[in-house]
């Protein structure tokens, strides 16, 4: 699943069933809004991430399922209208939009390592002798924590809160001494292997707003139809 700490939260516990998706979508471009919106709702989650107007990423994942770009935002349009879905929405630097852009596209080299089995300084040698570009996330309940890299060297921390890549590591040293705290390690892409587009100018997110309400209507109505149909009917 997708782990990210909150940053600095713009609006939370929203029902983006009962919002006009798209036309928000399109408030946040005009407004060169920077950081992303979370849609979770167990063991589904959402994120769509911005980056001064431009929508960035979008990425989606369930327990068996995982999807980027139209692919994703469909699904969180779906999930959404069907009430699955609670959207909180957190503000980020353009900087550590960019770095959390990276490590959306990333390959998990190891993912749910109990922190405790893990000889951390082996493994933070192993880091600097490969000169990884990457991300070590560390998660115990809800808290979480991101320490970024490039070419083996720490670059700094994003933490609960933040807007900066920080240079502290404090709360990173805290979450991993909680009980059952584990560790995710993901190898990025640089910036420049990244493409960098605005999603909102090659998709038509209205449509595909209206096409997803028209699809679970004309379901609802099958279901409906199904449902009030009698024993003798069903025979």
């Amino acid at each position: 699943m997708i782990f990210l700490p909150r940053g600095k939260p713009v609006k939370e516990k929203i029902k983006p069933g009962n919002v006009n998706l798209p036309g928000a979508l399109k408030k946040l471009q005009s407004g060169r809004f920077t950081g992303y919106l979370c849609f979770s709702g167990a063991p589904r989650t959402g994120i769509i991430l911005f980056e001064k107007g431009r929508l960035i990423s979008a990425l989606y994942e369930s327990a068996n399922e995982r999807t980027i770009d139209c692919a994703a935002v469909v699904r969180i349009f779906e999930e959404s209208l069907l009430g699955n879905l609670i959207l909180d929405i957190y503000q980020l630097s353009p900087e550590l939009a960019l770095s959390v852009h990276s490590l959306l596209h990333g390959e998990m080299l190891y993912q749910g390592q109990d922190l405790k089995r893990i000889d951390i300084k082996a493994l933070l040698a192993r880091i600097r002798k490969n000169r990884l570009n990457g991300c070590l996330r560390i998660y115990a309940e809800d808290r979480i924590a991101l320490i970024f890299y490039e070419k083996g060297n720490a670059l700094g921390f994003f933490h609960d809160g933040s807007t900066e890549i920080e240079t502290t590591a404090d709360t990173s040293v805290s979450i991993a001494r909680l009980s059952g705290a584990k560790l995710d390690v993901v190898a990025t892409k640089s910036l420049e292997e990244l493409m960098l587009i605005d999603l909102q100018h090659s998709m038509d997110f209205i449509s595909l707003w209206r096409g997803v309400r028209k699809k679970l209507q004309e379901q609802r109505r099958r279901q409906h139809a199904v449902e009030s149909r009698g024993p003798s009917d069903a025979g």
